[in-house]
């Protein structure tokens, strides 16, 4: 036969004048942190930047871009480009953000090829960088065939 669970006792304490003012205080600097950032901010404030990255709206009939960068490498490879704090020590956000700027002078990606020598020395080196685009475009909200595009490629100097 089962016994019954044992009743358990909890005790609860009401927080001071003082508790509350504190908890008060944070609160209210966190959301005008948070106020500011998302008005008034940029993206490397985050956590309390406007983190538009996740909050962008796609028309049901048009496209989401996804970028990548591959790589040439001194052994014959076509490979990934690990944007990430351990891959090369550049997040993808990062390229994203410096696109344009990298279309326009493609030799910016001399960064990721010098990342990937101080970092991975043992590892095959980068010699042509490329700056990829897969586009997925929508219908009525529907996903359709992607395809990719090379946006620029650079060839390690």
């Amino acid at each position: 036969m089962a016994r019954a669970p044992a009743q358990v006792t909890v005790a609860t304490q009401t927080l001071s004048k003082r508790g509350r003012a504190l908890r008060l205080v944070v609160t209210a600097a966190a959301a005008a942190a948070i106020g500011y950032g998302t008005v008034g901010g940029a993206e490397k404030m985050f956590p309390a930047g406007p983190m538009t990255q996740y909050a962008f709206y796609v028309a049901p009939n048009g496209q989401v871009d996804s970028i990548q960068v591959f790589a040439d490498t001194t052994a014959g490879t076509y490979v990934p480009v690990h944007l990430s704090p351990s891959g090369i020590g550049v997040k993808r956000a990062d390229i994203e953000i410096q696109l344009p700027a990298i279309e326009r002078d493609p030799s910016l990606l001399r960064t990721l090829a010098v990342a990937q020598h101080r970092l991975h020395p043992d590892q095959p080196q980068y010699v042509r960088l490329y700056v990829v685009d897969t586009v997925i475009p929508l219908h009525d909200r529907v996903p359709r065939p992607s395809y990719t595009k090379v946006l620029v490629s650079w060839t390690v100097t």
